[in-house]
């Protein structure tokens, strides 16, 4: 049974570099739980597909609850050559593969919300204390 749709970003954090027209994206899950449903639905052909990249590479890296995806030839000549716009491309690539939308997540499947150390809800009464 399907409950609802959460996007990748729900799920993990994400990071972009570039090796020459080489993109690189690697995209860290949360939890184990949250590793394991990309692990089944984020593949090299839906990372294409996102990207309008003819194909993808995965990598599977689950000792780090980690997915690598290496894109050739996404950004032209290289950084500095690309015609995308904006000499970062490949930041922007992060952010749309975070926003891929999963489609099998099942009915009670609650992600962990991940905190920074020292977060206080801005809800708490001492919220404004820690300022």
């Amino acid at each position: 049974m399907i409950a609802r749709t959460l996007r990748v970003g729900d799920l993990a954090c994400g990071r972009a570099g570039d090796k020459g027209a080489t993109l690189d994206l690697s995209i860290v899950a949360n939890d184990r739980a949250s590793y394991e449903l990309l692990d089944a639905e984020l593949t090299g052909p839906a990372v294409a597909r996102a990207l309008g990249a003819r194909e993808a590479t995965r990598y599977e890296l689950p000792g780090l609850l980690a997915l690598k995806f290496v894109v050739p030839e996404m950004l032209g000549g290289g950084v500095h050559a690309s015609l995308h716009a904006g000499l970062h491309w490949q930041k922007t690539a992060i952010n749309a593969l975070l926003d891929i939308e999963l489609d099998g997540v099942p009915a009670g499947y609650t992600p962990v919300c991940v905190r920074p150390p020292g977060w206080i809800s801005p809800d708490s009464p001492d919220a404004f204390a820690a300022m």
